[in-house]
C-alpha cells in the first residue's frame, strides 16, 4: 500500500496521495475549480461555462445514428442488418448478466451544467470495438491520467470477445456540447481475471479496468484530468464498515435509452444495502439506485462533508431491482493505485 508522511491537504485540493492520518485505504481526489484553487462568485444570469472552459477544445458532437438492443443491456451503433447477420451466425453479444433498472418510479433528474465538479469529472465513453460496433458507457477521473470504467465497457467476455480498438473519452458531455473537448484513447487494461475467469459469475467482481489518456489529453501543459479535476477513492475496512452500510451515494452517468436525448448526463442518490440477497458477497456493493444502459462504468461515490472529499466505493456494474456494482475492496484500491502509477 502506498503511504505518505505529510498530512493531508486541505479538502478539495489533495494531491492525490494516500492519507496515513485516516484508517483504511484512502486517496483524496483535486476538486478546486481551478489549479490555484479560486474560483468564480455565482451571480444569476452570468455564464460560468465561459472562463470555467477556457484553454480547452468546447466542440459540438453529432449522436449516433442506428442503435440496437443486445441481451447485456448495452447499445451498440451497426450497420443495418449487421446485428440480425451475427445472431443468426451465433455470436454471443455479451455477457448475459441483469441489466440495471429503475427502483419503482424512476426518478433521475437531468445535470443541468456539467461544466462544474464533480460532473465535469464524469465522462461519455464512445467505445469503437475491434468487430466494428460501437457501444457506450460511462467512466471518471481517477488521476491526472486516468479514466476507470467497467471492465466489459473495454473488453466483452463471449464467443467471440470483443475488445476495444479506441474510446473517445467526453468529460461533462453534456448532449451535442462538449465543454472539455474530447480525447481519443487508444492505450486500455482491465482486471486480468475479468478476462481469464472461467465463468462470468467469477469474472464479475473484476469488471471494471482503466482508460490511459496519453499526452493528447494535455491542456495548457498540464495532464486533461488535473486540469477538470478527479474522484478520491476509498475502501472500508471491517472496522469501519459500520459507516458505508445505510450510507447515502450518489451516482451520475449517461443512459442510453429512447427517453433521454443522447449524451445527456443523469443523476440519481440511493441509500446502500450491505446485506442485500439471500447470501451476501463482500465483493459488490449494492444500493437503491436508479440505473439503466449506459451506466455501466459510473462512478458511485460518497460525499463526505467532514472531510470535503467525493470518495468513491463502487464502479457500476450490473443490477437487478437492487442495482450493483464492484465495491472497492482492498484489491480494487490497489489494482487502481497500481493503475495510477
Amino acid at each position: 500500500m502506498p503511504t505518505s508522511k505529510s498530512l493531508p491537504e486541505a479538502p478539495g485540493s489533495s494531491s492525490g496521495v494516500v492519507s496515513m492520518v485516516r484508517k483504511g485505504r484512502i486517496r483524496d481526489g483535486r476538486m478546486a475549480e481551478t489549479n490555484g484553487g479560486s474560483s468564480i462568485e455565482r451571480v444569476p444570469g452570468f455564464n460560468n461555462m465561459r472562463p470555467m472552459t477556457a484553454g480547452f477544445d468546447t466542440t459540438r458532437l453529432s449522436g449516433p445514428t442506428i442503435l440496437a438492443s443486445t441481451p447485456d443491456g448495452g447499445f451498440f451503433s451497426v450497420t443495418p442488418g449487421a446485428l440480425d447477420t451475427a445472431k443468426a451466425a451465433g455470436s454471443a453479444y455479451g455477457v448475459a448478466g441483469k441489466p440495471e433498472d429503475v427502483i419503482g418510479i424512476d426518478d433521475r433528474v437531468i445535470i443541468p451544467d456539467t461544466s462544474v465538479t464533480p460532473w465535469r469529472c464524469v465522462c461519455h465513453l464512445e467505445i469503437t470495438y475491434d468487430s466494428g460496433q460501437v457501444g457506450f458507457g460511462t467512466g471518471w477521473f481517477a488521476g491526472p491520467h486516468e479514466v476507470i470504467t467497467a471492465g466489459h465497457c473495454l473488453y466483452t467476455r463471449g464467443t467471440p470477445a470483443r475488445r476495444a480498438r479506441q474510446v473517445r473519452v467526453i468529460p461533462g458531455r453534456n448532449g451535442t456540447l462538449a465543454p472539455y473537448g474530447y480525447v481519443v484513447a487508444t492505450k486500455f487494461e482491465w482486471n486480468k481475471k475479468w478476462e481469464t475467469a472461467s465463468t462470468d459469475d467469477d469474472a464479475a467482481a473484476y469488471d471494471y479496468g482503466v482508460i490511459h489518456i496519453e499526452d493528447q489529453g494535455s491542456v495548457n501543459d498540464a495532464p486533461f484530468g488535473e486540469r477538470i479535476g478527479y474522484f478520491g477513492l476509498r475502501h472500508y475496512d471491517a472496522e469501519e464498515e459500520r459507516r458505508l452500510d445505510m450510507a447515502i451515494v450518489n451516482n451520475a452517468g449517461y443512459p442510453h435509452e429512447a427517453t433521454k436525448a443522447y449524451g445527456t448526463m443523469w443523476f440519481n442518490a440511493g441509500r446502500v444495502n450491505m446485506n442485500a440477497g439471500p447470501v451476501r458477497d463482500d465483493r459488490f456493493l449494492e444500493y437503491m439506485v436508479d440505473t439503466t444502459g449506459g451506466h455501466s462504468g459510473s462512478p458511485v461515490f460518497l460525499l463526505d462533508t467532514t472531510v470535503g472529499q467525493r470518495y468513491v466505493v463502487a464502479i457500476h456494474t450490473t443490477g437487478n431491482f437492487i442495482n450493483r456494482g464492484v465495491r472497492i475492496t482492498a484489491e480494487v484500491f490497489d489494482q487502481i493505485t497500481d493503475w495510477l502509477k
